[in-house]
């Protein structure tokens, strides 16, 4: 009985996202501009540059100070703030001095929201980039008064032993709030369109359904075949790690192929923790560096990093990372089971070209420390 349970479960499941896929090709919801251009996890000019100008009342956007008004509303900690909309402004980048030697001053700001009494708000906006010594700190120093916000993904929190900061996330706070947004501009198709592109953009991020209905009719069938879709769950986690580990071993096992950029390599091992899998391995000329491919189970992206073992001034570690796509835009689990060895072959020459484009830069000679 469990069985054939199962067997209609995934037959109705199956049969529903066809259905939604055929329904998203005719209707062009894949047509989504921000994908078209590489710019997904783009900090800066991408989600720093639509969040900044939606709060900032003189913004593009001809929604007023409507949109700044619904951020505040919309998350409780702020709702207490007191801030003049009418006056206020939203800037990007703002440089507040250079960094000194101990971290304790100057940096660059994502965004900062003021009005005619100073800065009220200030955000740091992480989508995957590691947070540097003293951040958060060396920002609520220079606005002392202001409320400091910490945008991540999830909603992780800081690393840093600095508490006096909020937790945002895209994924409840940012989404809700772009979707009250696009609500707002009911009658101004061009503005909502583009916020309902940026919606699925940030759904697509933090790894939820892109589409609200299927979402919905799939959470129906999941409610009349509760029990087996449990078990489905239970096992899908240590599933999906043995394709990622599977994956990872054969691309170690190939990796003779970086050889036809006259690079050594030695790969180190695989390595796994409760949030990704990463394979990590180093430059055998260059020991000063080593690479890693990882993939973050919370988003089911695949990305490329070099990792300087030391910069020589300052003993400070960075990282350079890029996420590998893939054409159909699927995930990495689901790209190795469709093509097997050619998503392998696919991934290597990434790697090859990753290594070419960026060894000089991280080479032992030729290290530039930056914020």
């Amino acid at each position: 009985m469990v069985e054939k349970n199962l067997s209609q479960l995934l037959a109705k499941i199956t049969s529903t996202i066809k259905v939604y896929e055929k329904h998203a090709e005719l209707s062009g919801e894949n047509f989504n501009i921000f994908s078209i251009m590489g710019m997904e996890s783009d900090e800066v000019r991408t989600h720093s540059a639509v969040i900044g100008e939606l709060l900032n009342p003189k913004g593009s956007h001809s929604l007023g100070s409507k949109p700044l008004e619904l951020f505040l509303n919309q998350i409780s900690f702020l709702q207490d703030l007191i801030l003049d909309c009418n006056s206020s402004i939203c800037q990007k980048e703002v440089h507040i001095g250079k960094i000194n030697e101990d971290k304790t001053e100057g940096g660059r700001i994502d965004l900062i929201v003021k009005d005619n009494a100073g800065v009220k708000l200030v955000i740091e906006n992480k989508i995957y980039a590691t947070e540097q010594k003293n951040q958060l700190k060396r920002y609520k120093e220079k606005y002392s008064n202001a409320k400091v916000l910490y945008l991540t993904l999830d909603g992780l929190d800081s690393k840093g032993d600095f508490n006096e900061y909020h937790i945002i996330s895209y994924k409840n706070h940012i989404l809700n709030w772009i979707e009250a947004c696009a609500k707002e501009a009911f009658d101004k198709p061009m503005v909502r369109e583009v916020l309902n592109q940026y919606a699925y953009l940030i759904r697509k991020l933090t790894n939820q359904s892109t589409n609200v209905e299927m979402k919905d009719e799939i959470q129906k069938i999941i409610k009349d075949y509760y029990r087996e879709s449990a078990e489905i769950y239970k096992n899908f986690v240590d599933v999906r790690n043995r394709f990622v580990e599977e994956a990872f071993y054969e691309i170690k096992n190939r990796g003779n192929l970086l050889g036809k950029w006259n690079i050594e390599f030695d790969i180190l091992n695989i390595w796994s923790s409760n949030t990704s899998q990463a394979l990590l391995f180093s430059d055998i000329k260059d020991s000063t560096n080593f690479y890693y491919l990882r993939y973050e189970y919370s988003s089911s992206k695949l990305f490329l990093g070099i990792v300087p073992r030391t910069l020589k001034k300052s003993g400070k570690r960075s990282i350079q990372r890029e996420e590998i796509r893939f054409l159909n835009d699927v995930d990495f689990v689901t790209e190795y089971l469709n093509l097997k060895m050619k998503a392998i072959d696919y991934v290597i020459k990434v790697i090859q070209n990753y290594i070419e484009n960026n060894i000089s830069t991280y080479s032992a000679h030729n290290i530039n420390e930056k914020e």
